[in-house]
């Protein structure tokens, strides 16, 4: 491996952890991560259906 292959992967180490940081902010409660506050949209439901 290079020196470019490591810098990659260690941004992607440090970057996926503060995007999962920043983007919780919006669930309060376990209901609002399992059921999303049951306000999403029929389309994102049936592309989380079918990647299943």
């Amino acid at each position: 491996m290079r020196i470019t292959d490591l810098v990659v992967m260690g941004l992607y180490l440090l970057a996926m952890p503060a995007m999962g940081v920043l983007l919780s902010g919006r669930q309060r409660t376990t209901r609002d991560y399992f059921l999303g506050s049951r306000n999403l949209p029929w389309w994102a439901v049936c592309f989380s259906v079918v990647a299943t």
